[in-house]
């Protein structure tokens, strides 16, 4: 239990360092590079190295984030992290090009140019998008809890149609390639198997309503014997 704790704790950790990345470090680099093109130039190719600098640093948290999720069952609260930061980045960076766009006489940044326009409209799209795929799927991620094994999907999906088998739980699978949905209608629970590289498998747990609780914990205890 302890170490499910600890890896809980760096999993948490890890998403909040994406999400404050993608919030507030990705789009300040990007506004002092805007900035910097038009003020002071020469300092645009040490802040472009600086970008791509923090794109590799951003790598590192996403690979303890993955590694962390072989270790500990968490809730699915990635999408709106990442959700959250993106917005921050739209965000910051729409502000940034309307800035710059009226300090600079330079063509493709001029406020009278449909450049500027068709960025400010990409830019507003992108923010529609996030906001819509927010608010579609925030309360279905919320009540959903996700894990990885190295286990393959049919060994997977064997040990849940036992357990479920052990408790007379009627279990529905439907198999599609990569993806593997097993339902049980009558206990508001939908399991999802998604094959990985390496014979491993990602498991997504989500229980529609509170009365699947119990059953869902058992089903996390019995994936969670072979680990």
């Amino acid at each position: 239990m302890g170490n499910e704790g600890d890896a809980a704790r760096r999993l948490d950790k890890a998403q909040r360092s994406i999400e404050y990345g993608l919030a507030f470090a990705v789009p300040l680099v990007l506004t002092l590079m805007l900035y910097s093109y038009v003020i002071y130039d020469e300092l645009f190719t040490p802040l472009f190295i600086v970008a791509l600098a923090l794109a590799i640093v951003m790598t590192v948290p996403a690979h303890l984030a993955l590694r962390s999720h072989y270790e500990c069952w968490a809730r699915n609260v990635m999408p709106q992290r990442l959700a959250t930061g993106l917005v921050g980045t739209i965000y910051i960076s729409a502000a940034s090009v309307f800035g710059v766009s009226l300090m600079s006489s330079a063509q493709g940044l001029d406020p009278e140019q449909p450049l500027t326009f068709t960025v400010f409209a990409m830019l507003a799209v992108l923010m529609i998008a996030v906001m819509a795929y927010n608010s579609r799927y925030k309360a279905r991620n919320e009540r959903t809890d996700i894990r990885f094994f190295r286990r393959r999907p049919e060994q997977l999906a064997a040990e849940i149609r036992a357990a479920c088998g052990d408790r007379k739980i009627e279990c529905k699978v439907i198999g599609n390639g990569r993806l593997t949905t097993m339902e049980l209608p009558d206990n508001k629970v939908l399991i999802t198997l998604r094959r990985q590289s390496a014979a491993a498998t990602e498991v997504m747990l989500e229980c529609r309503e509170p009365s699947a609780n119990e059953i869902c914990s058992v089903l996390k205890h019995a994936l969670d014997q072979e680990v």
